[in-house]
């Protein structure tokens, strides 16, 4: 952006002088938002390490680290420069980077109003301003709007219109310019995944909204009970008035509404919970350790994914049928004890619920039993798909469906015995309770019991009937969730351990944000390894015993050993893909655990092995610029470009239709091995970072092509280590 179309965009947004905060103070804004939108902060505040970057590109790597430090999280919301007002209407609690006179600065947005065209926002003195969204929309907008709104200045000046039509025109003009720009529109504080399951549920107001469906299942249920004792009254004693049919129609038509109110409440509160759990499951299945992700392989793996699904769906359905079928039986229960079947029905009530407990318990067996014979089947299928061309060279056709036939047939099994004690269970719940009940009310009834008393018994055998069948679903809906959960829990567990930094549940995480991106002295060491012991957990013995090396800035560090020596491990262990059992590793003089989750990445990167690195489906240049920010920038597509001629790519790119932007992948572009090779080794340089680590990146290179990449490492490089065979 030059310096004149700054100019400009200040000036449109010169109304929020005063209003926002210098970059410097970003991470104070953050913690004076998080203050005011509730979000819980640490009792014992991590000390911001570091100062903001004068690289623009990088203050968005500090910002999160800086929200890092208190226990938090910023989300980016990428939109379109013609959609910006849209997204900050969604945005809130969040940061905006805006222009002002003063350049790029931090605009702390609390929350907009009901009607859309106010925002309050909160300013560096730390009070609560209004002010029009309008102001923060054009603040953002300026971001991208650069050369074109020089442009588009140049050509209103000429059209000597006046001022309220020319604001108009200058908007639609740079509307049609930039309609497929993207940008940040606004950084949305939150609890990152991993944070205590309370504080999110806090944040989602769960227990005032739990509260409100429990007092809107109970209101329903009194008008559904009192309108059977309206009814129930006048039928029996034969004077059925209009009075009698008014109150019970009224009766009838209040439930409605509260039935409404209940469905939308309820059905909320669920999509709320459902997006907790996913950003859990999310959020856990990348950090779990690399091991732990490989153990089962690639079928497992997908297994866990669609067990993860249904086990969202049967908890967050099993949880909400029953807690609404315990408050129906509650109120069944109390209503038959007061009505004509007193205690002879409750005990008939109670002994039902036993007998379908015992029922729905055996009933995890065999959903157990279903759910492991479905995970082996998908595992497998996984598992020939994708050796399907081994298959075809090594295997007899004769013989491909034997283990496939065997699977098959245990899992048809395992879902017949399942499907039938299911449907003995929904129908003993839903024909099997109500006899009773009704039989249980005929020796009130031949005692003499009045008829308002006998139709509220009707009444209430109707609604526990109703009750035990909701809840025998919704039991049977739990136990599979249950089930279910420990495929998925050791995401969870790896989310919850990714959250838990630190001395305690409510101390600060003990990280450092980005520190300078320059190297330090050559006198000072880079990187250190002190004695670090590591052992695979399957492994009878350790890979690596002892290991230490130190290494200085701009050093060239070559690895060598016969396989199975600890090459990669001790590679994975540097670029912070795995932690070490024993030992220290030290980057800046600092350990891992003292870098936020993203800093140690930002200062070391590798390519892995072939085997362990891929190319993404979508097109070159976002499978080069993996490490950057997107939206990509010209500068950053432009230096992607220029590395893949020096890395011997520029044919592939010459015969690319669509060049550095063709799609590539799975259903794109097909790269040789060599081609992806070179790829792997451009995403790493690619990553403004201090160390670059390759672990066997030339094995697929001709000699003639391996010195021109090495000569190009070699340039780029500010600090490299080569691991390779002997």
């Amino acid at each position: 952006m030059t310096r004149a179309s700054e100019a400009r965009g200040a000036r449109r947004a010169e109304p929020l002088a005063g209003l926002v905060w210098p970059m410097a103070r970003g991470a104070e804004a953050l913690e004076a938002l998080a203050r005011s939108a509730g979000l819980p902060l640490p009792r014992t505040r991590a000390k911001v390490v570091g100062q903001a970057p004068t690289d623009p590109n990088r203050l968005g790597e500090w910002l999160d680290a800086a929200a890092q430090s208190q226990g938090l999280e910023l989300d980016l919301a990428y939109t379109r420069h013609g959609e910006v007002e849209k997204a900050l209407l969604r945005a809130s609690p969040a940061l905006l980077d805006v222009v002002t006179s003063e350049g790029v600065q931090v605009a702390a947005l609390l929350r907009v109003s009901a009607s859309g065209r106010t925002a309050r926002v909160i300013a560096p003195d730390e009070t609560e301003r209004d002010v029009p969204l309008a102001w923060l929309t054009s603040g953002v907008q300026a971001l991208v709007e650069g050369t074109q709104a020089s442009t588009v200045d140049r050509v209103l000046s000429r059209a000597a219109m006046p001022e309220p039509q020319r604001l108009l025109a200058r908007r639609a003009l740079l509307g049609a310019q930039l309609a497929n720009t993207h940008l940040v529109a606004s950084r949305t504080l939150r609890l990152p995944p991993g944070a205590r399951l309370v504080h999110h549920l806090k944040a989602l107001s769960t227990a005032p909204r739990l509260a409100l469906v429990l007092v809107l299942a109970v209101l329903i249920q009194v008008c559904v009970l009192s309108a059977w004792w309206l009814i129930g009254r006048g039928a029996f004693e034969g004077q059925l008035d209009h009075g009698w049919l008014w109150a019970w129609a009224l009766m009838g038509l209040t439930a409605v509404p509260l039935q409404a109110a209940l469905a939308w409440t309820q059905g909320s509160l669920a999509l709320d919970l459902s997006a907790l759990l996913r950003r859990r499951l999310l959020a856990g299945a990348l950090a779990m350790p690399v091991d732990e992700a490989k153990r089962g392989g690639i079928g497992e793996y997908v297994g866990r994914t669609f067990e993860s699904a249904g086990m969202e769906q049967m908890a967050l359905a099993g949880s909400f049928t029953s807690l609404l079928a315990v408050v129906d039986l509650t109120l069944a229960g109390s209503v038959t004890l007061s009505g004509p079947a007193g205690m002879l029905g409750l005990a008939a009530l109670g002994g039902y619920c036993v007998l379908l407990g015992v029922l729905v318990a055996r009933q995890s067996l065999l959903f157990r039993g279903w759910t492991e014979a479905r995970v082996v089947m998908t595992h497998a299928l996984i598992e020939r798909m994708l050796g399907h061309r081994t298959r075809l060279a090594q295997e007899q056709p004769s013989r491909w469906h034997e283990e496939e036939d065997q699977e098959l047939a245990r899992y048809s099994d395992a879902s017949e015995r399942w499907d039938a004690g299911t449907a003995r269970v929904t129908t003993l719940a839903r024909r099997g309770l109500l006899p009773v009940a009704i039989i249980a009310i005929l020796p009130g009834v031949l005692a003499g019991a009045d008829t308002a008393s006998i139709a509220v018994g009707v009444g209430a055998a109707l609604l526990g009937a109703r009750a035990v069948m909701s809840l025998a679903v919704g039991a049977l809906a739990l136990i599979g969730s249950r089930v279910l959960f420990s495929a998925v829990r050791p995401m969870l567990d790896a989310a919850r351990l990714s959250g838990a930094v630190g001395g305690g549940e409510d101390a600060a995480p003990q990280v450092t944000p980005l520190a300078a991106t320059e190297a330090p002295s050559r006198s000072q060491a880079l990187l250190e390894v002190r004695d670090v012991y590591f052992k695979h957990p399957a492994s009878p013995r350790a890979v690596l015993e002892g290991a230490s090396v130190v290494i200085h800035p701009g050093e060239r560090v070559l690895l060598e050993g016969a396989s199975g020596s600890g090459k990669s491990t001790l590679a994975s262990i540097l670029t912070g893909l795995r932690r070490q059992g024993s030992g220290v590793v030290l980057l800046r003089g600092l350990d891992m655990s003292t870098w936020t989750q993203d800093g140690w990445g930002a200062q070391i990167a590798g390519a892995p092995q072939f085997h362990e690195n891929h190319i993404i489906s979508g097109t070159l240049a976002m499978n080069l610029l993996l490490g950057r920010a997107w939206p990509h920038t010209q500068d950053d597509v432009k230096l992607a470009r220029e590395l893949c001629e020096e890395l011997g790519l520029g044919e592939l790119l010459q015969r690319m239709p669509a060049g550095i932007l063709q799609m590539v992948g799975e259903r794109g572009w097909q790269l040789s091995h060599g081609e992806q090779s070179r790829i792997f080794v451009a995403r790493a340089l690619l990553q403004r970072v201090q160390v670059v680590v390759l672990d066997e990146a030339f094995g697929a290179l001709d000699p003639v092509t391996m010195r021109k990449v090495m000569a190009c490492v070699e340039a780029r490089a500010p600090t490299l280590i080569v691991i390779a065979h002997p």
